[in-house]
């Protein structure tokens, strides 16, 4: 019988572009034997659809990831859709994918110039910032290397370090500092006289963004400016990749830098990304993955469910536990011992939000790592053991598996990256969006020491802030499947330790560590059966944003405003609503200016007190009534928002935290003074927040007594009262009196110090709570919280009143309790 060489020449075919029968057709090493269940699964869906052009595969750590793109990656130059790109967040993760390619006997570039790559005989690996710079040889506005098929590693990662490339900050050492704010000196000074004047004296915590109206009639004087500029080294690599959408941009400015930005970065400016057939972005199972749409371009009719494995995904062993839960009185110090005992045997890393807190860790750490060596110290740690690192503001892009890490510690909720974030999350502080932006950095940082399912570490979640935000209702809704299962198990250890000491946490830690066969057990029978989530999780406002952003850029500005319009009408969340609105002000104003500023005033009455732009006309100030029953106010209060006694101690503790000398956030601690004052049951107000006039916080006291409050909570210790700042609460005073014209007010200045510079004149009656007397404060506040901790106590009005006038905490004697008298020293 004759054979039909042909049909097997069409088999052949077939296999050679199946990405599992590739890979058992590779000359690999003996460690690759074979697929695991979950690489195949996801390899047989992704081939299954192809051709489609954009493609989202979750695949937990340690589950193979790169070992799929690579065969995504070799399947696609089989059937000549190449060149092929592989995309990771660093230069350091460039090297793991090289070295697993190398095992696997796929041929690799890290030169996209590289006639190997071109011919589709290589996979070329790069870091993000090869693709998206503004000199990248993938060309910007043209198409000088052709990408055929790209796979985007750790997907959120890879995001974050885009948005940074399309952001430009200029230093206030920068001549162009000076040049860039001359141009908008008197709309800062409008928008916010008193953050205004500390720009001026160079205060790195004061912000102020640069209102719309202002930048659509002046931003081509800036353009102007960077153009002479643009061969710096900041706007070489930055400048070109926004300069066509310089109009649908922000400007944020501070004492220390300048930060513009467009709305969302316009990827599709590398027109060889924006080209590529088939794109394919990886991550782990995280909770939004609206970044694909608003910051890579991909269309949301045509993105489909992401691709996963069949089986549920566990993500390693991991004990999670957040000492301040168990115990509220234990301090970073008492944990920073516990962490030198158990660095004898084994690595530990701790993650902090900003270098300020990176001090708090400093005494127990061997090294805290910078931009320049993180690299080099996350390699020794592959190498050694024995030793406490700190990273700074690192929640993603860093792998510490096995003994790199044992012992995780996420010291703080992370910071945002930028300033046009800081103020957008001021708005969002308390709506889904926010949360779940910060549940989904906590994830990340959470996942860093957990690489594969057969590694294990501890983590510990110290702060208040942190351990109140994962312990709230709303929080467990967005975890994963698996954190929330490991994080049930672990609140079943809590439950068994009421009032844990030290010791018994170390115990307990030890069991981990020690593997102890029972946790092991329980450990993984957590994970078994979890639910999976194939959908794509989006958020529909920001989609609805990035949507009137697109057209915005071709001028249809009143399409971009309806889109925002509609979207409005789709949410009943205030805070979103008011963040919504504000947007549409910034649409509108190019083309229908009056109705912008109506825009921002309906923003401001939808959530008052956040940093949403002052409108031109001034907003209806909205007077505060002193209460005479204090602790009735105080009961309500706590009966609406505490369900147990811990949450009234970390709420305390939390405040306490940010009630400190000296604090790098400015906004933290004036939110904090207002907390305060709610959590002692004081009316009170952020009037130069919330109207952008007037002081830092405003108390209403018994009567007609107000407390007139500025906050100077970044000055070194050790320093007297300036003589601006004196005039800044003497402005405040001034504006108060115009208001309340039949009432007493009392001047009051968060300060280190009592002692006035003798450049400084004195206010009539004005008080200080320096660094003793806030200490002091910290204490009671702490007391007083564990006091009625007991909701038999903190339900009962004489109760609760019996225990404000115990620890002087009444407004009637809170003044003369918590401060001083403002002197110059003798």
């Amino acid at each position: 019988m004759a054979i039909d060489f042909s049909k097997l020449e069409d088999q052949e075919s077939e296999a050679a572009l199946d990405p599992c029968k590739i890979f058992s057709r590779l000359e690999k090493q003996h460690s690759f034997s074979s697929l695991r269940d979950e690489q195949a699964d996801v390899l047989r869906s992704w081939f299954d659809v192809r051709n489609r052009r954009d493609n989202v595969i979750k695949l937990n750590v340690g589950r193979g990831k790169t070992l799929v793109g690579l065969l995504i990656l070799k399947s696609s130059l089989h059937e000549n859709q190449g060149p092929a790109l592989y995309v990771t967040p660093d230069k350091h993760l460039n090297s793991q994918v090289i070295c697993e390619a190398e095992r696997l006997g796929i041929h690799t570039t890290n030169e996209p110039k590289s006639a190997s790559y071109g011919a589709g005989e290589s996979i070329c690996v790069v870091n993000i910032h090869k693709v998206f710079n503004g000199l990248s040889v993938f060309g910007v506005n043209e198409s000088n290397l052709a990408i055929g098929s790209i796979v985007i590693d750790d997907v959120h990662a890879c995001v974050s370090s885009i948005s940074s490339q399309y952001r430009i900050q200029i230093s206030k050492d920068d001549d162009l500092f000076k040049k860039v704010i001359g141009i908008f000196l008197e709309d800062l000074a409008d928008q916010n006289r008193p953050r205004y004047l500390r720009i001026k004296s160079g205060d790195p915590r004061a912000i102020v963004e640069v209102p719309f109206w202002a930048w659509n009639s002046k931003y081509m004087e800036v353009i102007d400016l960077l153009t002479n500029h643009q061969y710096s080294d900041e706007l070489t690599f930055k400048y070109p990749l926004i300069q066509d959408t310089f109009q649908q941009c922000r400007c944020v400015i501070s004492g220390e830098r300048i930060e513009i930005e467009p709305y969302f970065p316009p990827t599709d400016i590398i027109r060889s990304f924006r080209a590529a057939k088939r794109r394919i972005y990886m991550s782990a199972t995280l909770s939004d993955d609206t970044m694909m749409i608003t910051h890579l371009g991909a269309k949301k009719e045509s993105l489909g469910r992401p691709i996963t494995p069949t089986d549920s995904q566990s993500i390693g062993e991991r004990m999670i536990l957040m000492p301040q839960e168990l115990n509220p009185d234990l301090t970073i110090t008492e944990i920073g011992k516990l962490l030198m005992e158990l660095k004898k045997d084994h690595n530990i890393v701790v993650i902090v939000p900003s270098e300020f807190a990176s001090k708090h860790w400093q005494e127990f750490a061997d090294q805290i790592s910078t931009k320049e060596n993180i690299s080099e110290q996350i390699d020794a740690l592959q190498h050694r053991t024995g030793s406490l690192t700190v990273l700074i503001n690192r929640y993603d892009g860093v792998d510490l598996p096995g003994s790199a890490c044992r012992v995780l510690v996420l010291g703080g909720l992370p910071r945002v990256r930028s300033y046009c974030d800081l103020i957008d999350s001021s708005i969002l502080a308390n709506s889904t969006i926010g949360l779940r932006s910060q549940i989904e950095r906590i994830e990340q940082g959470m996942g860093r020491a957990v690489r594969s399912n057969d590694d294990y570490c501890v983590v510990l979640l110290v702060g208040p802030d942190i351990t109140q935000k994962i312990r709230s209702i709303p929080a467990k809704k967005m975890l994963t499947p698996s954190t929330l299962a490991q994080l049930d198990l672990s609140r079943k250890i809590s439950n068994q330790l009421p009032k844990a000491s030290i010791s018994d946490i170390r115990d307990v830690v030890q069991q981990c560590l020690s593997r102890d066969a029972e946790w092991i057990r329980l450990s993984k029978k957590s994970q078994v059966g979890l639910a999976q989530n194939n959908a794509l999780n989006l958020n529909m406002h920001k989609i609805a944003l990035y949507e009137a952003f697109q057209l915005a850029r071709i001028d249809q500005y009143r399409n971009a405003t309806n889109i925002v319009d509609r979207a409005i009408n789709d949410t009943s969340d205030e805070q979103i609503k008011a963040w919504l609105l504000y947007w549409k002000a910034i649409f509108q104003g190019t083309h229908d200016p009056q109705n912008a500023q109506n825009a921002l005033i309906a923003a401001h009455k939808a959530q008052p007190n956040v940093g949403i732009l002052k409108p031109l006309a001034p907003l209806s100030y909205c007077q505060i009534s002193p209460s005479r029953k204090q602790a009735s106010v105080l009961v309500k209060h706590h009966s609406e928002r505490f369900e147990d006694p811990v949450s009234t101690q970390l709420f305390a503790n939390k405040l306490c935290d940010f009630l400190r000398y000296p604090q790098d956030d400015a906004n933290s601690f004036e939110q904090a003074v207002g907390e305060l004052a709610w959590f002692l049951g004081i009316e009170s107000q952020r009037p130069e927040k919330e109207y952008q006039q007037g002081p830092d916080n405003l108390w209403g006291l018994l009567g007609s007594k107000y407390l007139v409050i500025e906050c100077k909570s970044g000055t070194v210790i050790g320093n007297d009262i300036a003589k601006k700042d004196v005039a800044q609460l003497s402005h405040s005073l001034d504006w108060f009196q115009g208001w309340y014209l039949n009432s007493e007010g009392i001047p009051l200045l968060f300060h280190p110090s009592s002692k006035l510079h003798r450049a400084a004149s004195r206010i009539a009656g004005m008080r200080v709570v320096d660094d003793k007397r806030l200490e002091k404060l910290r204490r009671n506040i702490k007391s007083f919280a564990k006091n009625i901790s007991d909701h038999a106590i903190s339900r009962d009005v004489q109760a609760t009143s019996v225990r404000l006038n115990e620890l002087k905490l009444n407004s009637a004697v809170f003044v003369d309790e918590y401060s001083v008298s403002a002197k110059h020293r003798t």
